[in-house]
């Protein structure tokens, strides 16, 4: 469900018949029953209340819920510790789930960062929770839509911060895990991966930054294990015609700007390098929106959506 004061409940709820018109998989709901309760007062929702009982007693259902009971009430639009440590453990019952086998995937609505760190979690997002509890230290972020898929070497810290982050070796990861989960996830047979310098104009060959020497060397590092992976280009002018598989970018704006300038309402924010499948919508809480009734389920569709697709291929 993602942070209880969002969007997640409102947009599972509107999204749910349409999930289940393919029957390819059962959606399994964590949350809290009272913020569901609270969307379907609301009049502006007009869906047919699906049958939630199944998965706590055991009976046949359109849909399995799995009730957190740690909200009585309901209160949207709002930064709170509580909200932020329901969000936190939604995330730790679905990786149960998850690891026990019961579940293929997860697929998690928007949660806030500043209510998971009020709450005493020290974790950024949810990309870190799941890559700490899946023992991975190799992961990244992808965000994808039917037009084009980004990969992005550094996430969720300060601009300042990134030249330092981007060493040969965290492209080089970057470009590797892109390039295999292109071939597993998409049956892509060779990958054609094209990466961003940092820099204006891509460093014009050391004139403005020296960042692009460490983004060269991890490129012809990946050649030379038979990755096609060219650049580094100038991301301004780089993303206006989307002529490969994927693009490798350095820093969250540089990738996430033209992504979803392409298709905001249906780009996919996608854990690459995880032990399972898992993606997201592309968008925030919508904490300005959220018990209104008027948020759009498509990122959620698409990530629902996108995360079947994943699981068939690796079937």
């Amino acid at each position: 469900m993602g942070d209880p004061a969002g969007i997640g409940g409102e947009i599972i709820l509107k999204a749910l018949p349409l999930l289940l018109l393919s029957k390819k998989s059962l959606p399994v709901i964590i949350g809290d029953y009272s913020i569901i309760n609270a969307h379907l007062r609301n009049h502006a929702i007009q869906i047919q209340k699906p049958n939630f009982k199944g998965f706590m007693e055991g009976q046949n259902s359109d849909v399995e819920f799995m009730d957190a009971g740690l909200l009585k009430d309901s209160r949207f639009g709002i930064i709170d510790p509580l909200y932020g440590q329901a969000s936190y453990h939604y995330i730790i019952e679905a990786l149960k789930l998850v690891f026990l086998g019961e579940a293929s995937a997860i697929v998690t609505c928007p949660i806030s960062k500043a209510s998971l760190q009020r709450a005493g979690i020290s974790f950024p997002g949810h990309t870190e929770i799941l890559a700490h509890f899946g023992g991975v230290t190799d992961y990244i972020m992808m965000m994808a839509n039917r037009s084009m898929r980004v990969s992005l070497v550094t996430i969720h810290i300060p601009l300042k911060e990134v030249p330092e982050k981007i060493t040969a070796e965290r492209v080089f990861k970057c470009i590797t895990i892109t390039h295999h989960s292109l071939k597993a996830y998409w049956d892509i047979g060779n990958p054609y991966i094209k990466v961003c310098g940092l820099n204006p104009h891509a460093g014009e060959q050391g004139i403005i930054g020296s960042e692009e020497d460490a983004i060269r060397g991890a490129i012809n590092r990946a050649k030379s294990i038979g990755i096609r992976a060219e650049g580094p280009f100038p991301a301004d002018t780089l993303f206006h015609s989307a002529d490969c598989d994927a693009y490798v970018a350095m820093y969250h704006d540089q990738g996430l700007i033209p992504v979803k300038t392409m298709d905001f309402r249906k780009t996919v924010n996608i854990t690459l390098g995880l032990p399972f499948v898992r993606t997201s919508p592309g968008h925030g809480t919508g904490f300005d929106i959220a018990g209104k009734g008027i948020a759009d389920p498509s990122g959620l569709i698409e990530a629902y959506r996108t995360a079947e697709e994943m699981c068939i291929k690796t079937s």
